[in-house]
């Protein structure tokens, strides 16, 4: 007889529960399936975000206004074609020998009207070439392209404020998956602490108001937990909001909140301000309106064009009478109402107000520097000050303790000791995101785009 190999109805099972937890673990998407990398949100806003792409709409638009300047030193030709028709009347009367009323009557009746029509037609073309114009075309051109300058730098300066933005919204996100792990631990001592508590009541060492406390400290920690679990929403739509992304998704931060070591020797601000996007946008703008009003100065002076014409005209189609004209002129601007003193006295101050706030742009990047720059650097030293108050209430926690379960310490010295470092762990994450939220508050201060880290 063929040997069966026999398989126990418990392996069976088994094996079947195995499979379909394996199968419910590959098909059940975690938010981790879904972690962003600091880098692909930077992709990702780049590629979508609605104010990055309106920026970019604008620089667009100053390069046309470039062309739309320029084609007043080209050619202006067009083509016409013209077709007429004139109509005019004539009147015949008939007469007549009888001059009865009735037959009068009837001779106005018989009345006729004649129509003589007269066609024309004519086509040509015709064009004007700006000669001179006292160089305001050459600064409207110049004016143009100090905007688009400008344009470029506005892009950079939009971008840095996203960056800021996104950064901020990344590290909250980042804060708030940590703060779930670190609350749900918190949580899970504090019901540790009060079991021992209540181990302490039975046996008759302790009294219920360290009981009660005890289950105190836990419901608010459960308390803070759930509230942090429901905050985790709100920080993924801000982040999908920054990138640009409108449906909501459950995404998560794949990276850590940790600090980063850096020079702490103080930079050049000079340098920084010289480069600074707003600084150069407020510099081409006052470059802008300085050719503006040089260009409303040209508008007092002569315009002087080349015109030629060539066409045909002739009562039928093809016309055979030919028409050539060429010519000068010359325009000289009187008197136009004031309308072009006016506008250069409107061209100028705008010249002085642009210039000054130049300078105060530029002074406020360099106080926003300095101020940035020292609060990134406080926040560095506050998180490595908090880093020691946790490892010291860590120690503390577990001599505490051990003392409390052998009666050493009262109730409320160790309770003291767990609030504290339950406190410090708390403060110790908030001030690692207060760091990277302060180093991105640098960054944008020093006018870094999105692509600063790519």
């Amino acid at each position: 007889m063929p040997h069966r190999s026999s398989i126990s109805p418990a392996v069976i099972g088994t094996f079947i529960i195995l499979s379909i937890l394996a199968l419910c673990t590959q098909t059940d998407a975690g938010p981790e399936d879904n972690a962003l990398t600091w880098e692909e949100c930077i992709s990702i806003t780049i590629d979508k975000n609605p104010e990055l792409q309106s920026s970019r709409e604008l620089v667009i638009q100053s390069k046309a206004k470039v062309g739309s300047a320029v084609s007043g030193y080209l050619p202006q030709i067009s083509a016409n074609f013209g077709a007429n028709v004139t109509r005019q009347t004539s009147q015949d009367q008939t007469s007549s020998q009888n001059t009865t009323n009735i037959n009068q009557l009837l001779i106005k009746e018989a009345t006729k009207k004649k129509w003589d029509d007269t066609y024309s037609y004519s086509y040509g073309i015709s064009g004007r070439q700006m000669i001179f114009d006292g160089f305001k075309t050459v600064f409207d051109i110049k004016s143009a392209e100090s905007l688009v300058d400008g344009s470029k730098f506005r892009h950079r300066a939009a971008s840095s404020d996203i960056r800021l933005s996104l950064r901020t919204a990344y590290v909250n996100l980042m804060k708030s998956q940590e703060s779930i792990g670190l609350l749900r631990a918190i949580a899970n001592r504090w019901k540790k602490n009060l079991d021992l508590v209540k181990i302490r009541y039975s046996a008759g060492r302790e009294h219920r108001g360290s009981v009660l406390n005890a289950e105190a400290n836990y419901a608010q920690a459960r308390l803070e937990l759930q509230q942090s679990e429901s905050r985790l929403r709100v920080e993924q739509m801000s982040l999908l909001r920054q990138m640009g992304i409108t449906a909501f998704s459950s995404i998560s931060a794949a990276e850590k909140l940790a600090g980063k070591k850096t020079d702490a020797t103080r930079p050049d601000f000079a340098i920084i301000v010289k480069t600074h996007p707003l600084v150069l946008q407020a510099a081409r703008q006052r470059t802008s309106a300085e050719y503006d009003q040089k260009s409303k100065i040209a508008a007092f002076t002569p315009v002087v064009s080349a015109t030629g014409s060539a066409g045909k005209t002739g009562a039928s189609l093809p016309a055979d009478k030919t028409n050539l004209s060429a010519g000068l002129d010359v325009s000289v601007p009187l008197f136009t109402g004031g309308s072009n003193y006016f506008n250069y006295r409107v061209s100028e101050s705008e010249a002085r107000r642009l210039k000054a706030d130049e300078q105060t742009t530029r002074d406020s990047v360099l106080f926003n520097l300095e101020d940035k720059w020292n609060g990134w650097q406080n926040s560095i030293g506050r998180s490595a000050v908090r880093k020691k108050f946790v490892d010291a209430s860590e120690e503390r926690a577990r001599i505490a303790e051990a003392q409390y379960s052998i009666g050493l310490i009262t109730f409320d010295n160790w309770i003291i000791i767990e609030t504290e470092l339950a406190e410090n762990k708390k403060s110790y994450l908030s001030a690692l995101a207060d760091e990277l939220t302060a180093e991105a508050l640098w960054l944008q201060a020093k006018g870094e785009v999105l692509s600063y880290e790519k």
